[in-house]
């Protein structure tokens, strides 16, 4: 009796510890000149050279350049027939179709009642997510009807650290590391308490992974389970998840890793 309890207890120790790393494996790399890498998937490379955002892709390639707004600040591929850029300096948003001409742009200093974004994403129903910097809330944007609805009370002692979007919601790591999301008829709720990190991204799944300190990790929200992602690069700069494929982003090279999360 007593050794069949020590095996039972020794079989799920074994098979604990064995899920506190997901192994990857390299499908191919890609050596790119660049300055940031944003998405990477089968069909598309988003990347900006400068002041320029590129499209590549196997058939071919596409660049948008605004040289009177400057740098761009963030790029957001969520939809890929409407690339989202935000130019911070000029408080302005530039929307683009799938070959990366544009089709709207806003500048919150020009509306009637005017927004200084420090945060925006892309939302379902011609609609822009935003975070106003005047009031402290998070608000919705209807760009074919010009018109703003804030939905959230203002969020005073909890700035804003990382952010992304999709359709239904907004995600945003606080100060605090909390992170909360809040759906387009303003419910806010909040997910986890992520531990220091570089950068971070949610999954589809509403789980995360994270770099920390040039390793790459994975947390399931439900089961509180933190895996280490294996990978063979000792250093890198950024990654990007979407659909299996887990992407590394060096100083000259995107590595494309599959991964099977838990």
């Amino acid at each position: 009796m007593k050794f069949n309890l020590f095996l039972f207890t020794f079989l799920f120790t074994t098979a604990l510890f064995a899920q506190e790393s997901i192994k990857t494996k390299k499908t191919d790399s890609l050596n790119l000149d660049f300055d940031v890498v944003y998405a990477y998937n089968s069909d598309a490379i988003y990347y900006k050279k400068s002041t320029s955002l590129f499209k590549s892709t196997k058939q071919k390639e596409f660049e948008y350049n605004n040289f009177s707004l400057g740098k761009i600040e963030m790029v957001n591929t969520y939809n890929p027939l409407q690339t989202l850029l935000f130019y911070r300096n000029f408080n302005t948003i530039v929307l683009l179709d799938n070959q990366l001409s544009e089709t709207y742009k806003l500048n919150g200093n020009h509306l009637e009642q005017p927004i200084n974004f420090e945060a925006v994403g892309q939302a379902g129903q011609n609609q822009i997510w935003f975070f106003d910097s005047f009031s402290q809330k998070i608000g919705l944007y209807h760009f074919n009807t010009n018109t703003i609805k804030f939905i959230s009370t203002p969020l005073l002692s909890n700035r804003i650290k990382y952010y992304q979007s999709n359709y239904n919601y907004f995600y945003w790591v606080d100060n605090n590391n909390d992170i909360n999301k809040i759906s387009v008829f303003g419910k806010i709720s909040f997910l986890d308490r992520v531990s220091d990190f570089d950068f971070i991204q949610l999954t589809d799944k509403e789980n995360y992974i994270y770099k920390k300190e040039n390793k790459l990790y994975y947390k399931d929200i439900v089961s509180e389970l933190t895996y280490e992602i294996i990978i063979s690069q000792n250093s890198f700069d950024n990654f990007y998840y979407k659909n299996g494929i887990l992407s590394i982003f060096t100083t000259d090279k995107v590595i494309n890793y599959k991964i099977q999360l838990p």
